[in-house]
């Protein structure tokens, strides 16, 4: 398997190889399953904005605008903790369902005062990945946002 450092990857100094992606929740369309995961080990906290790694992958093949194929996409997370809001960056999207492969498509990442906040519905994936990252906010020492 070869090793790629996504842009989103290497903006938190990781690799696509090296992240450690513990999965968070399924879909429930068995047309296609969505499986979101979170890099446990890129979770970073300060005050009340956590910022992680994430990665969504799909059981059968995306589309962008272009027509181009993904089955995997990586991206940087942040939550607002206090206010309970998300936002995201640095997407990379990947042709395998793993995302090691090379990237098909990349966006750089953006400041964070260039960042459009939004809450997740309830019940929702968005809400779950909320809950996690603050939950993990509440336990974590490591702020180096």
């Amino acid at each position: 398997m070869r090793c790629v450092a996504a842009l989103g990857l290497w903006a938190l100094g990781l690799s696509a190889c090296a992240a450690d992606w513990t999965l968070l929740t399924t879909s429930t369309d068995l047309k296609k399953i969505t499986y979101w995961y979170v890099d446990a080990s890129s979770v970073v906290s300060e005050s009340t904005l956590v910022k992680a790694q994430l990665r969504t992958a799909w059981s059968q093949m995306q589309f962008g605008p272009d027509n181009t194929g993904y089955l995997s996409t990586t991206y940087i997370s942040y939550v607002d903790c206090r206010r309970r809001l998300l936002a995201y960056t640095a997407n990379t999207y990947f042709s395998d369902f793993d995302s090691t492969g090379e990237p098909v498509h990349q966006e750089p990442e953006l400041p964070l005062a260039e960042l459009s906040f939004a809450p997740a519905r309830a019940g929702t994936p968005g809400e779950m990945r909320i809950n996690y990252l603050c939950k993990s906010y509440e336990g974590s020492s490591n702020n180096s946002i």
